[in-house]
């Protein structure tokens, strides 16, 4: 029987999953008129690091830590990040 090596990078089979979550961060951090270097520095890392979790175009993988904390600092559930949002990402450029 052949040992499968460990990967060391996540394959994103759930790459939709990261991007809505994405979405809904930076839409709750705009309700709570945060920039992203504002929010960064509160939850402990790069403004870098959370435009990649952010962008709709990329997939950064990131820790329920972090999220924990996103949820904290924006004083919203969890459980809202993964319910459709309430309003027209439009409405918050």
């Amino acid at each position: 029987m052949e040992k499968k090596e460990p990967k060391m990078f996540p394959n994103f089979e759930n790459r939709d999953f990261y991007l809505d979550l994405g979405e809904h961060i930076a839409y709750y951090r705009k309700k709570a008129k945060l920039t992203q270097q504002e929010l960064s520095e509160r939850i402990d890392v790069t403004r870098c690091y959370l435009s990649r979790i952010e962008s709709p175009n990329m997939v950064q993988s990131f820790s329920l830590e972090i999220l924990f904390n996103i949820s904290k600092i924006l004083d919203v559930p969890v459980k809202d990040f993964f319910k459709p949002l309430p309003e027209s990402k439009d409405t918050l450029r």
